[in-house]
């Protein structure tokens, strides 16, 4: 162990002054959250290994950590017997996740592709376009459609996919690698 840090500052200033090559990052800082620092890590030093240790099992929090450059997952009801593992294969150039936490991950993404109706290419566009954060307007401009046709496209492509708000477009949008 190189350094401790318990917010994600002190974290990028410790590994501002430390040669780490795994890092072990909470989900839950109370200047942010690991998710966040992941990815301000893994862009200042794309080197990094990047292993979440956190209390959150929720499917979306390792989703996130991992779309945000994180290598590896563990729960830390798991910590006493995975965290040595988990650090070891990160060192290995692997990814870990421990294996409860793998298979609610593998079933949730074949139950979502099964229960997915294909999208058409501009439903997608459509949609893409607005979890960027782009509005109705900006999106029919850039398209050459109008605003109602926007709004077509959205409720069709979102319909769909069972989304039900723009928070569920934008959780989408993270897990499918849009944002």
């Amino acid at each position: 162990m190189v350094g401790e840090a318990s917010t994600c500052q002190e974290a990028l200033e410790v590994l501002a002054r430390t040669e780490a090559e795994v890092v072990v990052l909470d989900i839950s800082l109370p200047d942010g959250t690991g998710i966040e620092l992941c990815r301000r890590v893994k862009e200042r030093y794309p080197h990094l290994k990047l292993l979440a240790l956190s209390m959150h099992e929720d499917l979306e929090y390792v989703r996130g950590f991992l779309q945000a450059g994180g290598q590896g997952y563990v729960s830390k009801a798991a910590v006493d017997h995975e965290l040595l593992d988990a650090v070891t294969a990160l060192a290995r150039g692997e990814r870990y996740l421990n294996p409860s936490l793998a298979m609610r991950l593998a079933m949730a993404m074949v139950r979502e592709e099964a229960a997915e109706e294909p999208l058409s290419p501009r439903e997608e566009e459509v949609l893409r376009l607005l979890a960027q954060g782009l509005s109705h307007k900006e999106v029919a401009e850039r398209l050459a459609i109008s605003e109602k046709t926007v709004a077509t496209y959205r409720e069709r492509g979102m319909g769909k996919l069972g989304l039900k708000s723009r928070s569920d477009l934008l959780r989408y949008a993270v897990r499918r690698g849009w944002l």
